[in-house]
Parts: C-alpha cells; structure tokens; sequence
C-alpha cells in the first residue's frame, strides 16, 4: 500500500507541478455522475461524498489515478485537491503551495540537502493519519529532482532525472 500510495503522489505531483493549470469545467449537474479526462465515471459514492462536503455547485474536475480518484477545484482563489478511496473515504487533501510557504524546519533542511539547487514548485498533502508532507520539484545543475519532506524536514528523493 505504501509503495502505491508514494507512486499515486508522484504521479500526481508531477502532472499537477507540470500542467499547474487552473481547475475548471462545467459543473456536471445533479443527475450526472462526474467523469475523469478519460471518460471513465467516477464512483458514484466519491461524488456524493465530494458534494455532501463541499455542496453541489462548486466546480470540479477530476482524474483518476491508481484507483484514487482526486476532486480539484477552487475555494477562495486556491487550488485544492481532495483524494478519496473508491468507497467514498477521503485518503487526503493537498496544494500547491508557494515555496515561501513552506515551514522553517522544512525549507532549511531542503536547502542543506539541495544546496545548489532551486526549488521550482511545492505540493502541500495532508492524510488524517499522518504528518503533513511537501511534495517538491527541485532544480540543481545538473539535475531535476521530485522529493518530499515531512513537517520536521525529513527528506525522501523519489525521483532523479539528468538534465540534458
């Protein structure tokens, strides 16, 4: 589960620090169940769920990766994601946040570990169950690295690629 889990946020670190474009589309409507960019319907229990929390006019869109499927839209000019179990249980809940935002404890120890290296984008992801983490895009000279640190500066690398 946990190695899922690290590869669903990866995935989804990458594509959303990549793509970082706002949420939007039309709201589906009441009697019509939301569908993923691929066309495949998202479990009716995710999206009673998503609109019993948030009401049913806010505007969302959503993906589906790895069987987690993940609510964005916009509340008080801010990106947020909601990522829910097929069930309808909420995994977690993340951001994209600034790099100014990131906690003291946090930003010095990605510092020290990147010293050289410039941290393009944030994604900030909390779990009820677990400690809140940042999900980073770092660029060093020589390469462009994706990692994550928890709220005590804990820091994982999970990806690693040369620049060309």
């Amino acid at each position: 589960m946990k190695k899922s889990v690290i590869f669903l946020l990866t995935a989804f670190v990458t594509l959303s620090l990549t793509a970082r474009t706002p949420a939007g589309g039309p709201d589906p409507g009441p009697a019509v169940f939301a569908k993923a960019p691929s066309g495949v319907k998202v479990s009716p229990l995710v999206e009673a769920k998503f609109k019993q929390q948030y009401g049913p006019i806010v505007n969302v869109s959503w993906k589906i990766i790895d069987d987690i499927s993940i609510a964005t839209f916009t509340e008080l000019n801010t990106q947020r994601d909601v990522f829910y179990y097929n069930d309808g249980e909420t995994f977690g809940f993340g951001k994209p946040i600034d790099k100014d935002e990131l906690p003291k404890m946090v930003s010095g120890s990605l510092n020290k570990r990147f010293s050289e290296g410039t941290i393009q984008a944030v994604y900030e992801f909390k779990t009820p169950e677990s400690p809140t983490r940042y999900y980073v895009r770092v660029i060093t000279p020589n390469h462009t690295v994706t990692a994550s640190a928890t709220e005590f500066g804990d820091i994982t690398v999970y990806q690693k690629q040369k620049i060309k």
